[in-house]
């Protein structure tokens, strides 16, 4: 028991003689007497003294042994550094460990947080803790070992840093600035900092501000030198400058008139609009624009890390084309067609499909069987539409007039106007019902109705103004009137011959057999007809009068 005792004194003044002898920039080692026995199975608290002020982290060493019996639980062992009054921070924990009776030798790093915040709480020259080993064996009863469990070479070693610094952020955006805020102990009487990546890159002032222009991750340096001599500090990637975001406020685009816009920025996690005219929402990444003239858009992006760039986007507002209608009136007699032209886009619809000879195309025709309306919708290069209305009047169609004959004179139906031809060549100041025909020929007559259009007849032959004087003479038409058969004297054979009624119509056609050639006419009609003979290239006429 005496050899004990003095055992433990030696171990504690040795202890104290090398707290009490660090210097803050030396290093400081202790440790503590063994701990044994069945009392380490609950928490047992412990005590490093005479602890310097640090900024940096300790070391741990120690070994444990614990006793294990077959069929019972493994042992283990919990270590823990005390930050407050019933707080703990745990260092160290082994558990299900089934070596019996043997040293374990172990080594465990202290964060630099962590001691300090122990130094804190005992004052600032201690290291308060507690310690629990798991063992599988009551003392002296089952196991090799009389005193387990057991905990010797306990000590914990660090070198005194009095150099340190904070900094309230260290994470900027590229061309932010860092503060840097001089915590080192002792009170220093010089400052050596050095920044790389910085502006400027070293420093002798105690808090010193630094700007960082490119991303990255920067170390920091810091020597101080105190009363016991330099201290020196390094920690690296201690500035972060993030990048910036990848801005992009789309493409520029080309409005038609009236329509919107859809905007797509894109590169971070929050945006701003500028201006905010027009847009449905300016702080998103999508909104609509509603503009009428064009107007450029910047966007600010902001990244997650709160880092900003910018982006701009040009919407062109252009106007809608303008479709012109280009037609002969839009007014139609019924039966008629009207051609049409439209001018002002690139691309041309038509709309209904009816009526039309084309659904497509800058030129159509239309023929409305009544009063009719379409729509043409052009689309020009910039893809803008445009539309006109196409209205067409139609009226109804004209009644066909009629020829008739009688007295040398040719008549038209009723109608309000009237335009006479001959051998289709317009017959001048022939414009009234009835015309009296001055020669032989082919007669027609346009007539027009009160709603301006117009009909034309049929041909009508009219062949009774005489014959073609000498060649007539040799010609004899009997008997007149024929009745049955009309006979043909003194034409010559293969003559070919042509019978045409009172209203300019074929009744019968044939050629000439011989000097004399009999034409059946009994089922003709009674009155005027015309025999057209026709011999190489000179035709005769002839009347030839049907009666019964």
């Amino acid at each position: 028991m005496r050899t004990s005792y003095l055992r433990s004194l030696l171990a504690f003044v040795f202890i104290s003689f090398i707290a009490l002898g660090a210097k803050a920039q030396g290093t400081y080692s202790s440790s503590l007497p063994t701990m044994q026995g069945y009392g380490l199975t609950s928490w047992t608290a412990f005590t490093f003294t005479a602890t310097p002020a640090t900024t940096g982290e300790a070391v741990l060493s120690f070994q444990w042994l614990g006793c294990y019996q077959s069929g019972f639980s493994g042992t283990g062992i919990a270590m823990e550094l005390r930050t407050g009054a019933s707080t703990y921070v745990p260092v160290h924990t082994e558990t299900g460990v089934l070596v019996s009776c043997s040293f374990q030798t172990r080594t465990v790093t202290i964060s630099a947080s962590t001691l300090a915040a122990a130094m804190a709480y005992a004052g600032g020259n201690s290291v308060q803790g507690r310690v629990r080993i798991t063992d599988a064996c009551a003392a002296g009863v089952g196991c090799s070992f009389y005193n387990d469990p057991v905990l010797q070479n306990f000590t914990m070693n660090y070198t005194v840093v009095s150099a340190n610094f904070t900094s309230p952020d260290a994470t900027i955006c590229p061309g932010g600035v860092v503060q840097f805020t001089d915590a080192s102990l002792n009170v220093p009487s010089a400052y050596a900092w050095s920044f790389p990546g910085g502006t400027p890159d070293t420093s002798n002032l105690a808090n010193p501000v630094v700007q960082y222009s490119a991303p990255g991750t920067y170390p920091v340096t810091l020597e101080v030198t105190t009363a016991d001599g330099p201290s020196t500090i390094t920690r690296p990637a201690f500035v972060t400058v993030y990048n910036l975001p990848n801005a992009f406020a789309g493409i520029d685009q080309t409005v038609c008139a009236g329509a919107n816009a859809q905007l797509q920025a894109s590169g971070g996690t929050s945006y701003q609009w500028i201006p905010t005219t027009g847009l449905s929402n300016a702080t998103i990444s999508n909104p609509v624009a509603t503009i009428s003239n064009s107007t450029a858009y910047t966007v600010i992006v902001t990244s997650a890390q709160g880092c900003e760039a910018s982006d701009a986007v040009l919407l062109t507002v252009t106007p809608l084309p303008q479709i012109a209608i280009q037609s002969a009136g839009t007014a139609l007699c019924g039966n008629d067609t009207l051609d049409v032209t439209v001018s002002g886009a690139s691309l041309y619809t038509w709309s209904p499909n009816l009526f039309i000879s084309s659904n497509t195309g800058a030129s159509v025709q239309v023929w409305p069987p009544a009063t009719f309306s379409w729509t043409v919708t052009g689309t020009d290069l910039n893809g803008c539409i445009g539309s006109n209305t196409l209205d067409v009047t139609v009226s109804p169609a004209p009644t066909t007039p009629l020829i008739t004959w009688a007295d040398m004179v040719l008549s038209s139906s009723a109608a309000e106007g009237y335009q006479w031809y001959m051998d289709g060549t317009p017959i001048p100041d022939a414009t009234e019902q009835e015309h009296t025909p001055l020669e032989n020929g082919t007669y027609t007559v346009v007539t027009t109705d009160a709603n301006g259009c117009s009909a034309s007849s049929a041909p009508y032959f009219f062949g009774s103004t005489g014959i073609n004087g000498n060649d007539a003479t040799q010609i004899t038409l009997v008997p007149q009137p024929a009745s049955d058969r009309l006979q043909v004297r003194g034409a010559d054979a293969g003559t070919h011959y042509r019978l045409i009624d009172a209203q300019g119509r074929l009744v019968a056609e044939g050629s000439i057999n011989g000097n004399t050639h009999d034409i059946a006419v009994q089922h003709l009609a009674v009155g005027m007809h015309t025999l057209l003979l026709t011999h190489k290239d000179h035709t005769t006429r002839l009347p030839v009068l049907i009666g019964r």
